[in-house]
């Protein structure tokens, strides 16, 4: 590895910095002393880079086509330009990408806009096959169709991953014990993420199989997610998407893997975990914040989620 400062200009932007790992190469617009993102190189072909600043960041990248990539925004947004700026695409707050092309090497020129939280995930491909040995198969972009095909995914990131991509960049680890907590957490996104895919490709469910009804089925998620305060009862819910409730309820397990209460119970209390991740939140606040009434309730539901109160929870951060 190593860091040399020069000049060069890649599709009209001019970077200084250049760092050059296994299967990567990033370009960055900032010399080392001014530069806000992290990079971090760990173990078993897996690396991660994180940026959050006020300012706005910009890198490149020269990926490997063996490298699986996922980019996820938690705040502002991230453009990606391929090709000179010919292809460009834009990731807003709350989304992600994943990106695989076995067919070349990804070059694009990332920006991240101001008051941003990104982070990064690349995984060897040969990682992948060791987790998910085996069945790889129930991986879409590995199954027999796509394997040497490129593969492109535009997702929403789920409340329970936004969690965990939030303690990568608040975590108060120090040391030698920082790499691996990064590591642990980079496997913990992976399993989130695919088990996500995994819910998503299943076909048990007959109503699946029609798109409208997938369509209206994602529509009630959103508004559970939209009106978690006061959440509209099953009936009205499955009126305002126009299915009706068996279907509504069956469709909705059978995507997500869970019931309409227990999606939206673990939306709350995962967004609550985030706020009181980030130090600023009573846990009174985040409990009307997420439409208690009273706090002892919140208190009791994220002790039946996580295992510990708000207030012990707290101790652990």
């Amino acid at each position: 590895m190593f860091f040399p400062i020069f000049t060069i200009t890649l599709a009209y932007y001019t970077f200084v910095r250049m760092i050059e790992y296994k299967d990567i190469t990033i370009f960055d617009s900032k010399s080392n002393a001014e530069s806000n993102w992290l990079f971090s190189d760990l173990k078993d072909g897996l690396k991660l880079l994180q940026y959050q600043d006020e300012e706005i960041g910009k890198v490149a990248l020269d990926i490997n086509p063996k490298v699986i990539q996922y980019f996820f925004c938690l705040n502002g947004k991230i453009n990606f330009s391929f090709n000179d700026s010919s292809y460009q695409i834009t990731l807003k707050e709350g989304e992600s990408f994943f990106f695989y092309n076995p067919t070349q090497n990804l070059t694009p020129v990332i920006t991240s806009s101001k008051n941003s939280k990104v982070i990064f995930v690349f995984c060897a491909l040969e990682k992948v096959h060791e987790l998910f040995s085996e069945n790889t198969d129930s991986l879409e972009f590995l199954n027999n169709e796509n394997v040497n095909k490129k593969y492109y995914k535009k997702d929403d990131i789920s409340s329970e991953l936004e969690v965990v991509l939030n303690q990568l960049i608040q975590s108060n680890v120090k040391g030698n014990a920082l790499d691996v907590f990064k590591y642990a957490k980079v496997l913990e996104v992976l399993s989130l993420y695919f088990s996500k895919q995994a819910l998503e490709n299943q076909e048990s469910c007959p109503f699946l199989n029609d798109e409208e009804s997938v369509r209206k089925i994602k529509k009630a998620k959103d508004i559970l997610i939209q009106r978690m305060t006061d959440p509209p009862m099953i009936s009205e819910l499955a009126k305002e998407v126009d299915l009706n409730e068996f279907r509504l309820k069956e469709g909705f397990k059978g995507m997500y893997g869970t019931t309409l209460f227990s999606f939206l119970l673990d939306h709350k209390m995962n967004k609550g975990r985030n706020m009181l991740d980030t130090g600023r939140y009573k846990v009174q606040d985040v409990a009307y914040d997420l439409g208690y009434n009273n706090a002892s309730h919140f208190i009791t539901a994220f002790k039946n989620k996580f295992g510990v109160t708000p207030k012990k929870y707290l101790l652990k951060v």
